[in-house]
């Protein structure tokens, strides 16, 4: 049973600390710290602050007519990623930095973003919820990609608090720092304010920041991510079964968050929407579970790998019984009965825009059966 609920926790482990403490790091790779008697972090954030702050005084008062001048004179702008050791942010800041933009990436925790730094990447680390962290991380942006990071913590008491928390931190940031160009990852679903589940918080965060003046806000409502497909490699293994709380032929946006981010960091290079605009990221295609079950047995050779739709009261029966929360397991409930009844689902006509490349069967063939060949076959 333990495998049909891994979906809902693989983000954020339950028993890690809610976020880690606030401190702001730039760093590229191969700089070494100043020496000081002062303790290097604290020296070198007091230094990046000023050095923002500055920035921000000397910048003139018309972004907009600022940002063509830099492009007119080929200079590159820079964007902030938050979360970017998550999965989209980090896809985001790849290619943001292959494209020669400079990139300042935030996160929890710098030594998740090693890989970022030693590709050129700015490190900041901060807390979501310090605003103040947030808005000289920002500053001196020409866009921001905004995630809410993580996206779920299991063990929390009041995720919606949590969701509520951040957004208005970053919100308050991308007022403060004058930023006017972001691109927010939000959820397909988020056109209602309730019914599903943590999905709600992601309609708030949308309200929230759209309402910040002078913001181009554009928000991707992606769809249900490939990704968690992963987590069972372990039940296809040992079970030869995949389990969730979802009708067997609901047809489900499937999409990878490498696309995800490749489509967020386009977006905040080009810059082309206006005010609060929407973008459902619908994947390659639709595709049930029961589909989904059938491409990974043919991928890994499990003939009699079968789909189990479990009720949604023993769901949330064993998401307790693993250690998650009332709070987010009545949460996740709500997502499999809202998925069920159709009140989450995409709006937009599916198009070349909506859609994004990467298919089922190649994320299957890339990234599932190779992480199931590795840990053995039965």
């Amino acid at each position: 049973m333990a495998a049909h609920v891994a979906w809902v926790c693989h983000s954020y482990p339950a028993g890690q600390p809610e976020w880690l403490p606030c401190r702001c790091i730039p760093t590229r790779a191969g700089d070494a710290w100043p020496q000081a008697t002062t303790p290097p972090c604290r020296q070198t954030q007091k230094q990046a602050q000023k050095q923002a702050r500055s920035q921000a005084q000397n910048r003139p008062q018309n972004r907009s007519q600022s940002q063509a001048q830099n492009m007119e004179e080929g200079e590159q702008l820079m964007f902030v990623i938050t979360g970017a050791s998550g999965r989209t942010g980090r896809a985001a800041a790849v290619r943001l930095l292959a494209q020669g933009h400079p990139v300042r990436a935030v996160g929890r925790a710098a030594r998740r973003l090693d890989d970022l730094a030693e590709r050129g990447a700015e490190v900041w680390e901060a807390d979501q919820a310090d605003t103040a962290a947030l808005t000289d991380a920002f500053r001196g942006a020409a866009g921001v990609y905004a995630v809410i990071q993580p996206n779920y913590i299991p063990d929390h008491p009041d995720f919606g608090a949590f969701q509520d928390r951040v957004a208005t931190s970053l919100a308050e940031a991308v007022a403060a720092s004058g930023v006017t160009r972001v691109v927010g990852l939000s959820s397909w679903g988020a056109q209602h304010a309730a019914g599903t589940g943590p999905v709600a918080g992601l309609h708030r965060f949308e309200q929230r920041l759209s309402t910040v003046p002078g913001v181009d806000a554009l928000w991707l409502r992606a769809g249900y991510f490939m990704e968690n497909l992963l987590e069972h490699v372990d039940s296809v293994r040992e079970l030869h079964r995949i389990s969730a709380p979802f009708d067997p032929d609901l047809p489900l946006p499937f999409v990878s968050t490498r696309d995800i981010g490749d489509r967020a960091a386009d977006e905040l290079a080009n810059g082309r929407w206006r005010g609060r605009e929407i973008l459902e990221l619908q994947g390659e295609r639709e595709v049930s579970m029961r589909e989904a079950t059938d491409l990974i047995a043919k991928a890994v050779g499990v003939d009699d790998l079968a789909y189990e739709q479990v009720s949604i009261d023993r769901f949330h029966a064993e998401l307790r019984r693993m250690g998650v929360s009332a709070n987010v397991a009545d949460m996740m409930a709500e997502v499999g009965t809202s998925l069920n009844l159709r009140h989450t689902r995409m709006q937009q006509p599916r198009s070349t825009r909506t859609s994004t490349p990467t298919s089922l069967e190649r994320f299957v063939a890339e990234e599932f059966a190779p992480r199931y060949r590795a840990t053995g076959t039965k």
